[in-house]
């Protein structure tokens, strides 16, 4: 009975603020005049994108922003910066009735994390994009948690897309409508790709390093970089950890690109963190060093996905792991190769930059937005 509970009707709660908001929004007809007006004199078309000041300091936002600029050119394009300091509710209804968009970016990371408040803010901004006649445009970087993943059907209740990091058809039993967009890749800049093949040439052969791990630390990614390293050190050989806390500072922009660069081999873990708040975390989903290590020509290490194969193909664009012994073998095999390791980092780059300049990110939600597109 409680694994029914806990597999089944838990992850399921999210359903109950869903029809909630569907019944809502059903008597929230009313369009203000400038919306008609700017629908009938054919303005270009335009999005909001909102974060908070941590936010707009990562890389993530950062190259969102920048991507959604080259999509759709960057006097349509507006950031939204949420303060701590002003109601979270009051700052996007300024923002809407300020730059008028179309379209807004939400990221459930920016509100209140609670359950209650959160749902609360949820159900406020809906109303609010309905009657401004906006489509929201929901970007769920972890839909196990139940809180974004509530707070995100409710955003897009009516309408609009929500765009995800697992593969739909995994997850779609615990997500309340069928408008759910992934695995997504990182957004990321043509400009960026640019400067990193600029920095790529500042690197001669010699000043290549080892095998690395960049990025956040947590069980049970933790766990398999120990057994990694424990393996590696019986040959002599080593995985360097350049690791994080969650929630703690990221090394700049600059450094953070070189690091992937100059390593010869980059590896990653696509587990998810085991919590009370979160449903269904046997799903592994994509993490952003698929697209980046790639961009970098650098050799990827790092679990096969379902849906991965819309993007890249095991063996060809990167190299997939299927245990700790087995990522350490690999490791250590790709160190010694390096005719091999080159042609599949390769490759790699050379689909990454395809995905990158097709602006793949933005197209996809494009698609599935269809009539309510960006362009």
């Amino acid at each position: 009975m409680k694994y029914f509970i806990k597999t089944w009707i838990i992850p399921r709660l999210v359903f109950v603020p869903f029809v909630m908001a569907k019944i809502i929004l059903i008597f929230n007809r009313f369009r203000p005049r400038h919306w008609y007006v700017k629908k009938n004199i054919l303005l270009p078309n335009s999005l909001c994108i909102e974060a908070g000041l941590k936010g707009w300091e990562s890389i993530e936002f950062k190259e969102i922003y920048l991507s959604a600029c080259e999509y759709l050119g960057s006097k349509v394009v507006y950031k939204v910066q949420i303060s701590t300091d002003i109601p979270y509710t009051k700052q996007v209804k300024q923002a809407l009735e300020t730059f008028h968009p179309t379209h807004y970016l939400y990221d459930p990371r920016t509100g209140s994390q609670k359950w209650f408040s959160g749902l609360v803010q949820s159900f406020k901004i809906s109303i609010l994009l309905n009657y401004h006649g906006v489509t929201p445009i929901a970007l769920l970087t972890d839909l196990s948690v139940r809180t974004w993943r509530a707070q995100s059907s409710v955003i897009t209740a009516k309408s609009g897309v929500v765009n995800c990091f697992m593969s739909p058809r995994l997850v779609f039993p615990v997500f309340p409508h069928k408008r759910l967009i992934g695995p997504s890749l990182m957004p990321f800049s043509v400009a960026t790709f640019n400067l990193i093949r600029r920095l790529s040439e500042l690197k001669t052969p010699d000043s290549k390093l080892g095998a690395i791990f960049i990025g956040s630390l947590y069980e049970p990614r933790t766990t398999t970089l120990k057994c990694i390293n424990s393996t590696l050190h019986l040959k002599n050989l080593s995985l360097e950890i350049i690791g994080r806390e969650l929630g703690s500072r990221r090394i700049p922009d600059d450094e953070y690109w070189l690091r992937i660069i100059s390593a010869k081999i980059v590896f990653t873990t696509a587990d998810q963190i085991k919590s009370k708040t979160k449903d269904w975390v046997w799903v592994k989903q994509i993490v952003y060093r698929y697209l980046e290590v790639l961009a970098c020509g650098t050799l990827l290490v790092a679990p096969e996905l379902p849906g991965l194969n819309r993007y890249f193909y095991p063996g060809i664009h990167y190299v997939p792991f299927v245990s700790s012994e087995d990522a350490a073998f690999l490791i250590e095999y790709y160190l010694i190769n390096d005719n091999e390791r080159n042609a599949i980092a390769k490759k790699g780059q050379a689909m990454a930059q395809s995905l990158i300049t097709s602006r793949s990110f933005w197209n996809y939600i494009d698609v599935a937005l269809g009539k309510s597109s960006l362009l």
